[in-house]
């Protein structure tokens, strides 16, 4: 898959992250190389840190 089309779907999670179904999510999390799961896992960690209110919400500290 292209870079293009990769960064297409890094897009599309970001954006569609609360409304696709996990079976959706996972569908084209799989079809990404490693540093594009990176970019998409940091775009979910971003969410839920706003959505939680602490940017610290996943660490030990």
């Amino acid at each position: 898959m292209s870079e293009d089309q990769q960064d297409a779907i890094v897009m599309e999670l970001a954006v569609n992250v609360e409304t696709l179904s996990e079976e959706e999510f996972e569908h084209l999390y799989r079809q990404l190389g490693s540093d594009h799961q990176s970019q998409v896992n940091d775009n979910v960690r971003e969410f839920a840190a706003n959505a939680i209110g602490d940017e610290h919400w996943d660490s030990d500290n």
